[in-house]
């Protein structure tokens, strides 16, 4: 089971807008943090994505139609280490007494790919599995908010999601319970943060030397917002 925000329960002193918050809040946060290291995948490493896996398989076929066996064979090292990243995350967190925990290994391999960076000549083929390992922990890691599924590593789902939850607010059938806010707001949210972290990724890129140290502060943040959160629901 992924670590879940929780919505608020009845006799629960917090509120349904407070629950709403700490969503976003965490959303804003992990879909920044997504954002940031899938673009310095696709700037920095070869224009390989580490956790848009769709637009990496699209990849793995036009380069073998292609016959590019050098960017498929890195290609298909970045599709294989997410998907064992998504069986070690998963492994993992059915064994930690907190999920949460696990953004903190996260941190880890984030970390390891900043001093690959540094120290390594060509760190492409090593930097690469190390992010998309990482992104498939994310992925694994938290995917509830406020009681909504919400997958903070890719936009497709939620940019479709936030689309109907407008519609069911604002254009609701006759007698149709209007959409909660909370519906259209998170996706939407999910979606605008990927694409800040993204830009956010470009500009540390071309003047930092580390940029990954700033995605390793937030998944501390967030490791620490959640750990807090689930010791009062405790």
């Amino acid at each position: 089971m992924t670590d879940t925000l929780r919505p608020a329960l009845p006799g629960q002193k917090t509120s349904v807008p407070e629950t709403t918050r700490v969503a976003v809040r965490r959303v804003a946060s992990l879909g920044s943090v997504a954002g940031y290291i899938d673009a310095l995948g696709f700037i920095d490493l070869s224009g390989i994505y580490t956790a848009a896996m769709t637009g990496n398989t699209v990849q793995l076929g036009v380069t073998f139609a292609r016959q590019e066996w050098p960017h498929f064979v890195l290609v298909a090292i970045t599709l294989g280490s997410f998907f064992c990243g998504g069986l070690l995350s998963s492994f993992i967190r059915r064994h930690l007494p907190r999920p949460a925990l696990e953004l903190l290994i996260m941190a880890g391999l984030i970390l390891a790919a900043q001093i690959i960076r540094l120290s390594v000549e060509n760190p492409v083929s090593i930097e690469l599995p190390l992010l998309a390992v990482s992104m498939a922990m994310q992925g694994q890691t938290i995917s509830r908010f406020g009681g909504m599924s919400i997958q903070t590593i890719v936009v497709t789902n939620n940019m479709l999601k936030c689309a109907d939850a407008l519609v069911g607010r604002y254009l609701p059938r006759r007698q149709e319970t209007p959409t909660p806010v909370a519906d259209f707001i998170l996706p939407g949210c999910a979606w605008l943060t990927y694409v800040v972290g993204a830009a956010a990724a470009a500009f540390a890129s071309a003047h930092f030397s580390l940029p990954f140290l700033i995605p390793i502060v937030i998944l501390l943040l967030t490791t620490v917002d959640l750990v807090l959160s689930s010791t009062k629901e405790a």
